[in-house]
């Protein structure tokens, strides 16, 4: 048994420093080896994961118990939802498992019949505190609410730092052994508990999938003991653990929905009439010779060359209802496509166009349009384009988009303007 023990606390030890190592090392690959800060985000914002990590608890027995400090373990399997940039849910099923041993000031103190006692008792076994410990299994559900306060404020950087309030069911199944030998002293009743707690979390996004965090936090629980053991002296269940986050987000990458066109403006001459006129002959008292009419043949005006301009890239980024501070997560691809469109067109003007849709007052939709096209123009240049080759329009209500969700955008055109 004791063997069984040590071999399952050296897996466990090496798969958490595994699982460090990994993240350590995702650490320190450079920014710039990465991908744009515009694909931090896939399009879905549902992602799945898995975490383990090592786990404390204390009843009226504690991991750090006067013997020895008992190190547990925990792992279990997540799902979530970004809600926004800074803001998720998740539901997570855990297990962990805890060894709890006595406080240093109950060590003295006798266990008998499911009783504590400050002496031994008469008539049955008797088991000193600071001879037995707790074995616990505790089954767990959480939910809980992820704010990101870096991504509040700089939602593009791949750096989190979460605090994650949660609530918990539990359910708890504990078995009090004795230290020599470990034979089985009391197998306690299963037990249940509500729990609240939480988190505290620091992330770093690796891939537009991938994202690694590690955590640590303390959980609250109601109810019994979860150590099997009497509530006297020491009636607080809590729980800490420690450890990493592996999650994957899902969905699948749409296509380019960039669209390119070429249109070119052609001026046309009108062809100018040829116009005769006859200088009729004079008579005299004598009839003169007749002289030819001059004619005189206007010439063509000379027409300036009209600048033409052509369309290389047009695409559209979309909007939600009343939203026009800012370019949406969902809008990230449709950005990435644009700036490669730039470094493609250097020599091009961009042209922006807000609209809005029918919803709401009209003198407010022509100041969220005029907005929306605004804050695509501000964000290309904090990108690096020069503010002179952007021209912005607004054009109110689009009552010809096929429903609302289209009509909220800003159109994107870069222009080369030939003469």
């Amino acid at each position: 048994m004791i063997k069984r023990t040590v071999l399952l606390g050296r897996q466990i030890q090496l798969g958490f420093t595994f699982l460090l190592s990994l993240f350590c090392m995702a650490l320190s690959v450079p920014i710039s080896a990465q991908i744009s800060s515009n694909q931090l985000f896939p399009s879905s914002k549902w992602y799945i994961g898995a975490d383990a990590g090592i786990s404390f608890g204390r009843g009226t027995f504690c991991s750090f118990g006067t013997d020895k400090t008992r190190v547990g373990y925990g792992f279990g399997l997540l799902s979530g939802y970004r809600i926004n940039s800074f803001l998720s849910t998740e539901a997570d099923l855990h297990y962990s498992h805890l060894g709890l041993g006595a406080y240093d000031c109950c060590k003295d103190l006798y266990f008998a019949d499911g009783n504590r006692y400050y002496a031994p008792l008469t008539g049955v076994k008797n088991y000193r505190y600071g001879d037995i410990f707790s074995t616990v299994n505790l089954y767990e559900l959480d939910l809980r609410l992820n704010i990101d306060f870096v991504k509040m404020f700089h939602s593009e950087s791949r750096w989190s730092f979460l605090l994650s309030p949660a609530v918990y069911g539990v359910a708890s199944k504990a078995t009090v052994k004795a230290t020599e030998g470990e034979n089985e002293v009391l197998k306690g009743d299963a037990q249940t508990h509500f729990g609240v707690g939480g988190d505290l979390g620091v992330g770093y996004q690796v891939s537009p999938r991938v994202n690694l965090r590690l955590y640590t936090g303390m959980t609250y629980l109601t109810g019994k003991g979860i150590d099997a053991m009497p509530q006297v002296d020491h009636k607080i269940n809590y729980t800490w653990d420690t450890g990493v986050k592996v999650t994957f987000a899902l969905g699948r990458s749409g296509k380019n929905k960039k669209q390119k066109s070429v249109a070119v403006i052609t001026v046309a001459l009108q062809p100018t009439e040829v116009a005769q006129s006859e200088q009729p002959a004079v008579y005299d008292e004598a009839p003169q010779p007749k002289t030819e009419a001059k004619i005189e043949v206007p010439q063509p005006k000379q027409v300036a060359n009209q600048p033409t301009e052509k369309v290389v890239y047009e695409t559209a980024i979309y909007f939600s209802r009343n939203q026009c501070e800012y370019i949406e997560e969902s809008e990230y691809k449709t950005t990435v496509e644009l700036l490669k469109a730039l470094a493609e067109h250097p020599e091009t003007q961009i042209t922006l166009v807000g609209w809005a849709d029918k919803t709401g007052i009209e003198a407010r939709n022509e100041t969220i349009s005029a907005r929306r096209a605004e804050t695509v123009k501000r964000y290309l240049i904090n990108k690096g384009i020069a503010a002179e080759r952007i021209s912005t329009e607004s054009k109110g209500v689009d009552t010809q988009a096929a429903d609302d969700n289209k009509a909220r955008r800003a159109e994107i055109r870069l222009l080369i303007i030939e003469n």
